[in-house]
C-alpha cells in the first residue's frame, strides 16, 4: 500500500499546479518536406489543428508531457560549447526546443512515455540494444535493460502503473516492466506500427495511437486485446509524436481512486 500511497501524494502535488497549455491531445509532426509543428489533436474525431511551426526538424520522434512539460526525442539540436543534443523540452508557444541531453549518441529514439507520480519519462534505444532507457527530472540518464521490441509508440497509465509500447516487426502492443525492461506481449494492432505515437488518458482510461504513415489518422486501443479501433484521419501526415496532457485536478481524482483501489485491496 505504501507505493500506492506514495504515488497518490505525488500526483495531488502535480495536481496543484496549473499548465501553460490547454489540457488534451497534442501531436509532434516529423520533419517531412519542409513540413513540421505541434498539432492539438480532436480524441473524438481525429482532426489535427496546428498550432505553431518548429525550429528543429524532429526525425521519427517520440513525445510525452511531464508536469506540464512537452519532452520531444530525436531531434538535432546544435547547443553552442556543449554539442548536438537529441532529447529536448519543447516550447508549445514558441515552438522552440531546449536540448537537455544527448540520448547517450543514440539517435533512434522513437517513442517516449512519462509518469507525473514518478517524475520520469522513459524510451527504447534503437542502438543500445533496444534497451529500456530511463531520464529523471534533472536529465540523469539509467539504462534499465532490453525490451526486444523497438518501442516507435510509447505511453504509461499512471492509474494502474503500466507501461504500454508498439512494436513494428509484429504491430504488436506490448506492456514493459519498468524495473527490467522485459516486454510481455498483448495482442496484435492491426495497425503498421513504423511511424506511430502512443498517449495514455487516465481519467477516462482510454489509449490512443496516431499512426503517421499510411492512414495519418488516430485510434483508441483496447488494452487487453491490443485491437486498434479508428477515430479518424488527423488530415496532416508525419505526426509520429503522440501526448496527453490531463487537466491538473483530474489528477487528484486519479490519486483518490488509487487510494480507494488500495484500501479495498487491504
Amino acid at each position: 500500500m505504501r507505493k500506492v500511497s506514495l504515488t497518490a501524494v505525488s500526483l495531488v502535488a502535480v495536481a496543484t499546479n496549473v499548465w501553460a497549455i490547454e489540457p488534451g491531445l497534442y501531436g509532434v509532426q516529423s520533419g517531412n518536406d519542409g513540413q513540421n509543428g505541434l498539432f492539438r489533436i480532436d480524441p473524438a474525431t481525429g482532426a489535427a489543428t496546428k498550432l505553431t511551426s518548429l525550429d528543429k526538424d524532429p526525425s521519427i520522434c517520440g513525445a510525452s508531457f511531464l508536469h506540464g512539460e512537452l519532452y520531444v526525442t530525436d531531434v538535432l539540436n546544435w547547443v553552442p560549447g556543449t554539442g548536438y543534443l537529441l532529447y529536448n523540452r519543447l516550447d508549445t508557444d514558441t515552438g522552440i526546443f531546449a536540448g537537455i541531453h544527448d540520448q547517450g549518441f543514440d539517435f533512434n529514439w522513437h517513442g517516449l512515455a512519462s509518469s507525473d507520480s514518478l517524475g520520469v519519462t522513459w524510451a527504447i534505444g534503437q542502438d543500445t540494444n533496444r534497451s529500456l532507457i530511463r531520464t529523471d527530472a534533472a536529465g540523469n540518464m539509467t539504462v534499465i535493460g532490453p525490451t526486444g521490441i523497438d518501442g516507435n509508440g510509447m505511453a504509461y497509465d499512471d492509474l494502474h502503473g503500466i507501461l504500454y509500447a508498439t512494436n513494428y516487426e509484429d504491430s504488436g502492443l506490448y506492456s514493459i516492466d519498468i524495473n527490467t525492461g522485459a516486454a510481455t506481449y498483448i495482442g496484435n494492432t492491426g495497425v503498421r506500427c513504423d511511424l506511430v505515437g502512443l498517449a495514455y488518458d487516465e481519467w477516462t482510461q482510454t489509449l490512443y495511437l496516431n499512426e503517421a504513415d499510411v492512414t495519418d489518422s488516430l485510434y483508441t486501443v483496447d488494452v487487453a486485446t491490443g485491437q486498434a479501433t479508428l477515430v479518424g484521419a488527423n488530415n496532416f501526415p508525419w505526426i509520429d509524436g503522440l501526448a496527453w496532457i490531463p487537466e491538473p485536478s483530474s489528477l487528484t481524482l486519479v490519486a483518490v481512486a488509487l487510494l480507494g483501489a488500495s484500501l479495498r485491496r487491504r
